[in-house]
């Protein structure tokens, strides 16, 4: 049975076309969601752009925008998101490196949704226990009242933004054990991010932002307690 609620994932990309057809290939296998994908281009070459014609072409992909630029994560995303459906629930960030291996992986990840962000992916401690940015769920009118900021890239902009979540009450959890459904390969779209601004960031201000709240790990979606890693 179909779930309700709609979700526009979001996918930037930058080069690595073959992760980008692995992705998109794999996301076909999605079911009893409704879905929505929208690529952003963070300006590839020109095999990757014509290789996200074609995909678009032949309906594999919902929205596809094209920037003359290196957006980066955080304004990138936060630019998929003004393309969104303005009927979707919920935003799924989605990096362009991972790979779909079960059918369920996007209801599965719902299911176990509270209102807030749900994740495949943590990281623990190093200086805070965060949820990952490669595969992250969270409510569409939460995302557009935050974003992400744009001071920061990457794994900043997306621990920032969790922490505005939890400070306003309000569910952040993440599944260590998720090979089930997702496998993210990770660090195939380059090393430009590294000069990006924000990346030099003191890790005590990234302590500060969470105000001695925690995110909940659990080991795997169908679990019911969290571990007691953090």
């Amino acid at each position: 049975m179909e779930n309700k609620k709609k979700v526009s994932i979001l996918i930037l990309t930058h080069n690595a076309a073959l992760f980008i057809y692995k992705v998109l290939t794999s996301l076909r296998m999605t079911k009893h969601v409704n879905y929505e994908v929208i690529i952003v281009d963070n300006r590839s070459s020109l095999l990757t752009r014509l290789l996200l014609l074609l995909l678009h072409y032949i309906g594999w992909t919902n929205k596809l925008c094209f920037l003359d630029y290196n957006s980066l994560f955080a304004a990138g995303n936060n630019r998929a998101a003004c393309l969104s459906d303005p009927k979707s629930s919920h935003f799924l960030l989605l990096n362009s490196d991972v790979e779909i291996r079960h059918a369920d992986w996007l209801k599965v990840l719902l299911d176990n949704h509270e209102y807030g962000i749900t994740s495949f992916g943590v990281v623990i401690g190093n200086p805070v226990s965060r949820v990952d940015g490669y595969c992250l769920l969270i409510d569409r009118e939460l995302y557009l009242k935050h974003q992400l900021d744009e001071s920061y890239q990457w794994w900043w902009s997306v621990t920032g933004l969790q922490a505005k979540v939890l400070s306003e009450g309000y569910s952040v959890k993440g599944f260590n054990e998720h090979e089930k459904y997702l496998h993210h390969f990770g660090g195939k779209s380059g090393s430009s991010f590294k000069v990006a601004k924000g990346m030099d960031v003191d890790p005590e201000e990234v302590v500060s932002w969470f105000h001695g709240r925690t995110i909940r790990i659990f080991d795997s979606p169908n679990m019911g307690k969290p571990e007691a890693l953090n």
